[in-house]
């Protein structure tokens, strides 16, 4: 027959370790979720470079059709100047899909930080359990 302290400290320790499940439960979510919006991340991204570059075609159109019907030769410093306005518009989509790959790739490091975290406080607390039933045989 146990004791009435040992009782309650069992009931302690089981109802820390159904809190501790539950703490692991929802760091795991977390991870998931993160993963998924990282994984949106890099779909925004890549959707968005793909605007901005339609975008820049078009614009880029517009600029050489001003420049043919003001009876300008597409040669010299009209030429340049759509050279270096495609080359703007490039950096313009690079760098967007950039910043959001990189958003991405933190939403991932923290879901497996998170994830890490989760399996950490799971030994820890299994280990302090254990010294507990420990204690509890002594």
């Amino acid at each position: 027959m146990c004791t009435p302290a040992a009782a309650m400290a069992a009931t302690t320790m089981i109802s820390a370790g159904a809190r501790m499940a539950s703490e692991a439960q929802q760091a795991s979510h977390e991870s998931k979720e993160l993963e998924r919006e990282a994984k949106v991340a890099r779909a925004q991204g890549a959707e968005e470079e793909r605007r901005l570059r339609a975008e820049a075609a078009r614009s880029q159109a517009k600029r050489r059709v001003a420049i043919l019907k003001g009876g300008v030769t597409t040669e010299g410093s009209p030429t340049d100047m759509l050279l270096d306005a495609a080359r703007e518009d490039e950096a313009e989509a690079r760098w967007a899909r950039f910043g959001r790959r990189e958003s991405a790739r933190a939403q991932e490091r923290e879901a497996r930080n998170r994830r890490r975290r989760s399996v950490l406080d799971q030994l820890s607390s299994t280990q302090a359990l254990g010294t507990d039933l420990i204690r509890l045989g002594n």
